[in-house]
């Protein structure tokens, strides 16, 4: 997840194909001190001095310029509304979900090349899954699952300690031992 402000800058600068480089350069021309090293020490998860307020104004018009728009509030906190796109022209939802998928930790991004995913997911398209292969942790939640007969999406709901259920659009009943992989679904990116 976007949970940090240096997670939420590095991907509101990779979605607008910007570098450290011309972000500090465009501060600079704002006459604002930012270092280029202070910078990516924020996009690596270096605590955001309130002091520097304003120039994280001026990366957020840095943003917007470059057709993302994207509010101080939503970098501060995580809170509000997510980045939008105002041209589409830079770069399509597709895209952006894939570059957001990249900066999630421990995930893997897959596409759906069949039915097995109704009702929650449709051919075609993409869900960001956890790389965590374990079961009983993800009892109740929306799981990408691989067992010897195929593939399966739906509620993993666990039965006893050999069994367990999968809710989709039938209602599937599998014996633990049979389960390659079962991969809680993080994003579902809907077309």
């Amino acid at each position: 997840m976007l949970d940090t402000i240096g997670k939420r800058l590095k991907c509101c600068r990779a979605a607008t194909g910007t570098s450290p480089q011309e972000l500090v350069a465009y501060v600079h021309e704002k006459n604002m001190d930012l270092s280029y090293t202070s910078y990516t020490r924020w996009e690596a998860g270096s605590a955001f001095p309130v002091k520097k307020l304003q120039a994280l104004n001026t990366i957020v018009e840095f943003f917007n310029k470059h057709g993302l728009h994207v509010e101080t509030n939503w970098i501060l906190t995580g809170q509000g509304f997510p980045p939008q796109f105002t041209e589409y022209t830079m770069l399509d939802e597709d895209t952006l979900f894939i570059l957001a998928s990249r900066q999630m930790p421990n995930v893997e991004l897959i596409q759906i090349g069949g039915v097995y995913g109704e009702p929650y997911v449709n051919f075609g398209e993409f869900c960001i899954v956890s790389n965590e292969i374990t079961i009983d942790p993800n009892n109740g939640k929306l799981c990408y699952i691989r067992y010897d007969d195929g593939i399966k999406i739906g509620v993993v709901l666990v039965l006893d300690e050999n069994t367990i259920q999968i809710h989709g659009k039938e209602l599937i009943t599998i014996k633990k031992d049979n389960i390659l992989e079962c991969r809680r679904i993080k994003w579902i990116q809907k077309k």
